[in-house]
Formats: structure tokens, C-alpha cells, sequence
């Protein structure tokens, strides 16, 4: 046998493993926040907030006859409900000193320690004081959040009210409701945001990787809900003039009766996840490499079609469908956009690279990339003509 030194085989052959990069998750969308004024037992004594996904959870916390409780059951009463989209409902006590915490302070304080989508409460904010409601609805689009409230005041309905001025001012990503039925916490107590808990809790469930599971609250119906006796035709048309959706019987069946006059609750909803779902996953593309992406055309090949994808779940869950582009507004090639989204529901393009501003390039910036995007729309009423002859 040789005595000849072994040498190790890394002076032939080197191998380096490299890690996966770690990818962003889009937002989960099907999450809401509760501000309650409310206390707890039982939490430790610097816990801010809790994560639900059962009733029994908060009954178990804040007691049988609370109104958090209230809410919550009826937050997850409702079929479809957040929890078959991995949902979930946070619980977020107001602080009491040296005053009672405004809600809007409450989600300043806890946006960056805990997410969630929506934002419930346990009042009628704009019955008592209709300027920190309008200056919550502002603050609430800000952080690209939805908010559903409502009321139980029928002067809500009435042009200039607290909810006709959300309209007004298109806060579309506030979400206003009227019902002035009596409906009650355990302890028989008038809580109003029982109805808005079942509306978010019956909104906030699509699965957008699902196929055409995009949905309207338009004639859906709550359960534990009953149909609101004080909204007749008069009510309901003052209603749809301010945006505000109500819940009623239509011919002896209880359904969500909605209004576009503050736009839909499914155009907003769609649109923030389609938005946030293009956002990560540019970012994903971007950090997905352990070299980079080349700024030439290549590159934004590869960038497009992380948005592409994007838009194809949009398609398949329903949120976008192919239709006639009847917007002046054109970019690339007009004939090709029109083309591709009457075909495909979308259109995807950026500036060619060699046309990049010197001083953009020089930051690495991409070419602005820009889509057209055909929403898919809903059906929510129809007209029929019948022609007899005899």
C-alpha cells in the first residue's frame, strides 16, 4: 500500500449548497381585530391582545354575557367563515387609563405587534361622535385595512348623516351597515356590531387560490341574524343612496341587500388582495435569487411573470374575466391591449429597457411595469321581457 499523502477531494471538486431564499407570504386578508373596551380575566398582565378561532375562546375570557363574546360568536357563526381560509380573530382591549383609548389609537399601538385585516368595534362610534368616525374611516384606508361598522340610528340613512358622508368622501374601504332591530349581547344589552361582525365574518372567506370562489354579499344571508322590520322601500332606497347595506326579507327570504354607491364590498376586497398579492410576489422574484436579476430585458421576462401568475389566480378565482377594455386610457401597444383583455381578462407591459431613464437605471429601478385589469363584475339584479303572441 502507498505511503503517498491522501489529498482532499475539494482540490478536484468543490461544491457549495446554497440556502432557499425565504419567501414573503401575501397578507392574509380573512383576519379582523375586535377593539373592545371590554377586559379580560384571566390574561397575564402585559398581554395586549389574543388570537381566536373559537367562540368558546372568548366566552372563556371575557364571559357569556359580554359583548365581545356577542361578536365573536357571530363572527364565526357564519358559513363560508374566515376560519376555512386560515382566518382568525384578534381580541384587542382599549386601554382605560388615564382615559378610555380612542380606537384609533388603539390600532396605531398594535399594527406592528399583531396583523389583521379588518377592524370591528364594540360601539356606535358615529351616533356619539361622528368627527372621530369620519377620522378613523380616513385613518383605517390609510393602512389599507377595512373597516365595518354599524348603525342603529335610521337618521344614518338620511343624506349628510355620519354614513352618507363615508360616501361622500368615497371611503370605500369603510363598510357601512344599518340595522335597527334590537339585537343584544348575553346580558341583553343593544350591541349593533353583532350585524357587522356577521358581515365581515361571512366577507372575509374567499380562498383566492381556489377556483372562481371570488363572491358578492349581495343576497347573502347571516346566520343568527334576522331580517331588519324597520327598513321598508322608502329606508332601503335611502340606503343604496348612501352606501349603506342592509339586511331584509325579500318576498319572505332574509338577504343581504348591498349598495355600489360606495362601491361594492367585493371590488374593494379583491382589489386590496390582488394588490397585495402583486406586491409580494415582485418582492419574492426580486429576493428569490442568491446572484441577481439582470436589469435587460430578461430580466423583466422574469419579473412579468411573477405578476402574470398573479394575475392568472385572479382569473381562475374569479376576481378578473375577459371583456372589452372601455377605458381611454391605453399604454404599449393599444391593439395588443385590448386584444389581451378581452381574451384573458389582462394585459401585462413595461417600457423597453434600452428606453430606461440613464438616472433610473443608475438606481437599478425596473421599468415601470403596468397592467390592465378587466374586474369580473357580478350579476345582482335582471329585468325580463316576455314577448307572448298567440
Amino acid at each position: 500500500m502507498s505511503d503517498a499523502p491522501v489529498l482532499d477531494l475539494t482540490n478536484v471538486i468543490s461544491v457549495s449548497v446554497l440556502p432557499t431564499a425565504t419567501a414573503l407570504g401575501v397578507p392574509n386578508v380573512n383576519t379582523a381585530a375586535l377593539f373592545t373596551q371590554e377586559a379580560p380575566s384571566g390574561w397575564a398582565v402585559d398581554q395586549a391582545y389574543a388570537i381566536y378561532k373559537t367562540p368558546s375562546a372568548v366566552a372563556t375570557d371575557f364571559g357569556l354575557n359580554s359583548s365581545a363574546y356577542a361578536i365573536a360568536a357571530s363572527f364565526f357563526a357564519q358559513t363560508p367563515n374566515p376560519l376555512t381560509t386560515n382566518g382568525y380573530l384578534v381580541i384587542i382591549p382599549r386601554l382605560t387609563a388615564p382615559s378610555l383609548e380612542t380606537v384609533q389609537a388603539a390600532i396605531l399601538r398594535m399594527k406592528d405587534v399583531v396583523y389583521f385585516f379588518a377592524v370591528l368595534m364594540d360601539e356606535e362610534l358615529a351616533t356619539s361622535d361622528a368627527s372621530a368616525f369620519a377620522a378613523l374611516s380616513t385613518y383605517v384606508k390609510t393602512l389599507k385595512k377595512m373597516f365595518f361598522y354599524c348603525s342603529s340610528a335610521v337618521s344614518d340613512l338620511q343624506p349628510g348623516s355620519a354614513l352618507d358622508l363615508i360616501r361622500q368622501a368615497s371611503q370605500s374601504y369603510t363598510r357601512c351597515l344599518y340595522h335597527g332591530n334590537a339585537l343584544l349581547n348575553g346580558a341583553s344589552v343593544q350591541q349593533t356590531q353583532i350585524f357587522a361582525a356577521a358581515y365581515a365574518g361571512r366577507a372575509l372567506s374567499t380562498d383566492f387560490s381556489g377556483s372562481l370562489t371570488a363572491a358578492t354579499m349581495h343576497l347573502k344571508q347571516l346566520s343568527g341574524i334576522t331580517p331588519d322590520v324597520t327598513v321598508g322601500q322608502t329606508q332601503l332606497t335611502l340606503a343604496q343612496t348612501a352606501g349603506v347595506d342592509v339586511y331584509v326579507s325579500i318576498s319572505g327570504v332574509p338577504e343581504l341587500f348591498t349598495s355600489g354607491s360606495n362601491d361594492y364590498f367585493d371590488n374593494v376586497y379583491n382589489l386590496l388582495w390582488f394588490s397585495f398579492a402583486l406586491q409580494t410576489a415582485g418582492f419574492n422574484y426580486l429576493a428569490g435569487t442568491n446572484t441577481k436579476i439582470p436589469q435587460t430585458e430578461e430580466g423583466m421576462t422574469g419579473l412579468k411573470d411573477a405578476y402574470r401568475k398573479i394575475c392568472e389566480q385572479a382569473k381562475s378565482s374569479g376576481v378578473l374575466a375577459g371583456g372589452s377594455w372601455t377605458s381611454p386610457d391605453t399604454f404599449g401597444d393599444p391593439e395588443s391591449l385590448r386584444r389581451n383583455v378581452l381574451d384573458i381578462g389582462y394585459y401585462v407591459y413595461s417600457q423597453p429597457v434600452v428606453q430606461q431613464v440613464p438616472a433610473d437605471r443608475e438606481l437599478r429601478k425596473a421599468p415601470v411595469v403596468q397592467i390592465a385589469a378587466k374586474l369580473a363584475g357580478a350579476v345582482h339584479s335582471s329585468n325580463v321581457i316576455v314577448n307572448v303572441n298567440k
